[in-house]
């Protein structure tokens, strides 16, 4: 089909342009060369190179041509639209994965900006090195933290852990008298 031509051309020219001109120079002329000599005697006319026109389809290049657009409709179209599809959904995990890295990003922005706004942050107690006793309605827990047992947390005891053992105040009490007298003599 590429170098296809038919065996009649017929070129795309306005109804009023084939009025107003002759449709074919030197009717019934068969050699060109001798066409182009006359016109070089008779004409003032140049020969342009690389000039384009359109030309009519004939019927075997419009069947031709219908016959490829079918079957790429047929065959092409349909893997055309996978792929897209395909891109399509690509596109949305590419999509939904940046939104949820997006989202987690600022989730933790949220938190470390609430936990500057607290002033706060978690201290992980060591359990050989921390102990908790009552004393007055509270737990009170003290650490050994930066060379010294500090108290690093107080408390209220529940209503329902209020009568169990290690609520019990009393031995507690008058233990932290004994300290507090020992701290004031120090």
């Amino acid at each position: 089909m590429r170098n296809y031509e038919p065996e009649t051309i017929e070129f795309v020219v306005s109804d009023s342009i084939r009025e107003k001109f002759p449709p074919v120079l030197f009717q019934g002329s068969t050699n060109v060369d001798e066409l182009i000599k006359l016109v070089n005697e008779h004409f003032n006319a140049t020969f342009p190179e690389s000039e384009v026109t359109q030309r009519l389809l004939d019927e075997f290049e419009i069947s031709e041509i219908r016959e490829e657009y079918c079957i790429k409709q047929e065959n092409e179209v349909p893997k055309r639209e996978r792929e897209l599809l395909e891109a399509i959904e690509r596109a949305k995990k590419i999509k939904s994965d940046a939104q949820d890295r997006l989202a987690s990003i600022k989730t933790e922005i949220k938190d470390l900006a609430a936990e500057v706004k607290k002033g706060t942050r978690e201290y992980h107690l060591s359990s050989k090195n921390t102990i908790r006793f009552a004393l007055d309605g509270y737990f009170l827990y003290y650490s050994w933290v930066n060379g010294e047992f500090k108290l690093v947390k107080a408390e209220k005891i529940p209503d329902w852990d209020k009568r169990s053992l290690w609520a019990q105040e009393d031995r507690n009490r008058k233990r932290c008298l004994i300290c507090l007298v020992l701290n004031i003599l120090k």
